[in-house]
């Protein structure tokens, strides 16, 4: 994609922003660079907002400060990035402190994404912003690590849910757990603890849907050393994370699946032979973000000999640039806002089923999930059995209508300020 038929689609800063991009991939010179965005002037206050919508502030901060924007704007790009590096650092430490603990418990654990997809991909922890701590448990492990976690001053979030379904059904039903806590500048620590790659219900079939729990290398973070799967199962899980849960729908997720290609190396045989990417390939259309990462980052990552162009290319492309341009403030909050938001999110992970079959089938388990209860419904209803739970399933639908879910999960902010106001009682 020339970046000039990006300019007159979605707009110059938009251009700027994923030429940004482009240089620190190294398919596109400083030289050139500086010569597009000193063609003509520069809505900076748009490109620092889509930096921050598409989540790749450290990495293409560190390139737009080459071409030295005009004060104010510099000085605000300098401090972000020393912010975000900092909070790089923090999250970094805190994920090694906590595996360090958990595996004195003789529990084991793994670092998700985060730190270890930094640190292999990226090269540095520092270059790729995140907002959570995520690590991989068993989940039999999960009634352990809660309550050591909790000794340690994190809080659950949804352990009144959790406690009425009991473990094993709370497990079966979900893919991860969340806690919270406050750091030394009383600034939330989000850690979310996870033991199924994908929901369930996105109708993976024969798909290998666990987390792999062999340990094939070891990672030096600081002073401290934690385990980590190979690459290729690295890889595969931060892949279907960014398109069945994000469906692709900005740029981080289309950097981090570039820096993993990058990384991996793949030849035309790997496709078909590599038992990982054979299998993400077959199952979630592995080439279609591939040849959607050489469009938009000017890549020659190497593609399936066989592999067909269809229109599914396009609506990827479109995915990742359209969607970050609309501003928040512009998604409404009744349930016409929530169905729409939900619905187009649906059609965006659909892209990576390749099979027909498939896709029929994740469309039908997404509709049959609509009325599944989760803790907002709980915590509504507040219901004492079982049976009365279940009745939710019928509830749900109109709860909905006059109660819709916040797309932007806008109205969870003072469930989390009083959760948040909690942990800061109890640490006093």
């Amino acid at each position: 994609m020339h970046i000039q038929h990006i300019e007159a689609i979605y707009g110059r800063p938009t251009a700027i922003v994923l030429m940004a991009c482009r240089v620190y991939l190294e398919t596109a010179s400083m030289e050139s660079f500086m010569d597009y965005v000193g063609n003509s002037q520069v809505d900076w206050k748009e490109v620092i907002r889509l930096c921050r919508a598409h989540r790749i502030r450290p990495t293409a901060y560190r390139v737009l400060l080459k071409v030295s924007p005009p004060a104010p704007w510099a000085e605000m790009l300098k401090k972000e990035l020393q912010k975000l590096t900092m909070q790089s650092m923090d999250k970094a430490r805190e994920t090694t402190r906590l595996i360090g603990l958990l595996l004195a418990e003789g529990i084991t654990v793994f670092p998700y994404k985060g730190v270890a997809f930094s640190k292999r991909f990226y090269g540095e922890i520092g270059l790729r912003e995140s907002g959570d701590i995520d690590l991989i448990i068993r989940p039999s492990d999960l009634p352990a690590i809660n309550e050591a976690l909790k000794k340690d001053g994190y809080l659950p979030e949804e352990e009144d849910y959790q406690q009425f379904l009991g473990w094993e059904r709370f497990t079966r039903a979900h893919r991860g757990y969340n806690l919270q806590k406050l750091d030394r500048q009383d600034l939330p620590v989000h850690l979310e603890l996870h033991w199924r790659i994908i929901y369930d219900y996105f109708g993976v079939g024969k798909f290998d849907n666990e987390f792999s729990f062999q340990a094939s290398d070891q990672l030096q973070v600081y002073d401290k050393t934690v385990p980590v799967q190979d690459n290729y199962q690295q890889f595969k899980y931060l892949y279907l994370h960014h398109s069945l849960h994000d469906g692709h729908g900005y740029l981080k997720t289309a950097l981090d699946i570039a820096m993993g290609l990058k990384s991996l190396n793949l030849t035309k045989e790997d496709y078909s032979n590599q038992p990982v990417i054979r299998e993400i390939t077959e199952t979630f259309s592995l080439p279609v973000a591939v040849h959607a990462s050489n469009q938009l980052f000017a890549t020659t990552f190497e593609l399936p000999t066989d592999y067909p162009t269809d229109k599914t290319l396009g609506k990827l492309l479109e995915n990742t640039l359209m969607e970050r341009s609309k501003r928040p403030d512009e998604l409404g909050k009744n349930f016409f806002s929530y169905f729409h938001f939900h619905t187009s999110l649906i059609r965006k992970r659909a892209l990576f089923y390749p099979e027909k079959r498939r896709k029929m089938v994740f469309y039908y388990r997404n509709l049959a999930h609509f009325f599944h209860p989760n803790f907002i419904d709980y915590r509504i209803f507040r219901p004492k059995s079982m049976l009365a739970y279940r009745l939710i399933w019928i509830i749900r639908p109109i709860r909905h209508f006059f109660l819709p879910t916040d797309p932007l999960r806008r109205d969870m902010r003072s469930e989390e300020r009083a959760l948040l106001q909690e942990i800061k009682q109890k640490s006093n």
